[in-house]
């Protein structure tokens, strides 16, 4: 594995100016390796893919380009990318977002192109002084313009992309709903993760804990409804924590609510304060609370739905 930063350039001083401009920075780098086929992945979504099968797929369509293909809910396809396809998979048509689709084949950022195409349009699109330089809304769809072969590779499986809170939060709730898709236990794919050296977490008499995942090294005298407690968390008695992520090293002080929330790393929550709020069935504007990393919540205090307090206890609006 190598790291890239955006100080490794070709030529100038300039940070990467979109997704395909971060490619192109780096052709020197992928040309050291002479490689026929190159695999293209956003690093905010959460799935499991053997890309050697979509591989085989995009060699067995002798294809330019390969894009992953998941079928969305009818009702979410306009907040998607979509394409229109032929009965072999060939990519007929694109639409960006599309306020009445006609597709619901949503393209998932995960792309395998053949390098020698790709270096082609790179080049071209870096020569476009009206490009703003990203693969969806440029060198794909120059491509598709251009005529190359471009299909779409249909993947079943959980995928979410986790750009937002409000997707992050959802993606840790779908941790504990066994019908999402997300297993990190499967037995044929494990999903391990670094594991602190801590003792195993301790919970007390006092505590009542409901379909929540606990890390070791925490301290648990409260209670905990559909929760992520990460490790080393201590959870006072008589505080409530309801469908919430609390990160490494927080503390929820005796007394304390947290709902649909998210806790940064060490942050405190005094005694008796309150972080976000069960949603009613007809609130529309709900949305999650956080708390950044090592800050500290008065007791007493309330941080409302769709509000921030940063490191510096500014409340910042989320949406």
């Amino acid at each position: 594995m190598h790291i890239l930063s955006p100080y490794q350039k070709i030529e100038g001083t300039e940070w990467y100016k979109g997704t395909a401009n971060a490619i192109y920075q780096n052709i020197h780098f992928i040309d050291k390796y002479s490689p026929t086929y190159v695999a293209i992945l956003s690093g905010d979504h959460i799935y499991k893919m053997d890309y050697a099968e979509m591989l085989s797929y995009h060699k067995a369509k002798k294809a330019a380009c390969t894009i992953a293909m998941l079928e969305v809910d009818w009702n979410e396809a306009s907040r998607f990318g979509l394409m229109l396809c032929d009965d072999d998979g060939t990519i007929t048509e694109f639409e960006e977002k599309p306020e009445n689709p006609r597709s619901n084949k949503a393209s998932m950022g995960v792309y395998i192109f053949t390098w020698e195409k790709l270096r082609k349009y790179l080049l071209e699109d870096e020569a476009n002084p009206n490009s703003t330089n990203d693969f969806g809304k440029d060198v794909i769809p120059a491509m598709h313009k251009a005529g190359e072969k471009m299909v779409a590779y249909p993947f079943k499986g959980y995928w979410r992309d986790v750009g937002t809170i409000e997707s992050l939060w959802t993606a840790n709730m779908d941790l504990l709903t066994p019908s999402s898709g997300l297993d990190l236990d499967d037995p044929s794919w494990k999903i391990y993760a670094k594991s602190p050296s801590v003792h195993p977490h301790f919970v007390s008499d006092k505590a009542n804990i409901k379909t929540s995942m606990v890390s070791k090294g925490c301290e648990i005298d409260g209670n905990i409804s559909r929760s992520i407690i990460f490790a080393n968390t201590t959870i006072e008695e008589d505080s409530l924590i309801e469908s919430s992520i609390i990160m490494p090293g927080a503390t929820i002080k005796k007394g304390a609510k947290v709902f649909y929330s998210i806790i940064g790393e060490n942050a405190i929550i005094d005694e008796n304060a309150t972080i976000g709020a069960i949603p009613e069935k007809d609130a529309s504007n709900f949305g999650i609370s956080v708390v950044g990393e090592n800050t500290h919540i008065a007791a007493g205090s309330f941080v409302a739905p769709n509000k921030m307090i940063d490191e510096e206890g500014v409340e910042v609006d989320i949406k």
